[in-house]
């Protein structure tokens, strides 16, 4: 694993990080398995990090990985949390019964 980039956002109290992986003739690993490397690389609690992309390069056996490692876990709550608006379900008008005349 090697350090590309790194940019620490004093605003949201993260650091986005870039790495690139070797993944010697294997696919390209799951976000659960770079999540391990990068929380053991790094020594950060892996509830901490959020994988944002894994770009393959073709015809290598690299990725470059972005994450985001957060200072504390209030934080990552309120920025990376979903919040889903409920479905409305909308009801079909009924047709007005046509006049003939």
């Amino acid at each position: 694993m090697k350090p590309l980039k790194e940019n620490h956002n004093q605003l949201l109290d993260y650091k986005r990080i870039m790495l690139e992986i070797d993944h010697n003739g294997a696919k390209t690993p799951s976000n659960q398995d770079v999540l391990v490397k990068v929380s053991h690389e790094l020594k950060v609690n892996p509830e901490l990090i959020r994988i944002k992309h894994i770009y393959s390069h073709f015809g290598t056996s690299k990725s470059k990985v972005i994450a985001h490692v957060y200072a504390n876990i209030e934080m990552l709550k309120k920025l990376e949390e979903i919040k889903k608006k409920p479905k409305v379900k909308k009801e079909k008008k009924k047709a007005a019964p046509e006049k003939n005349g």
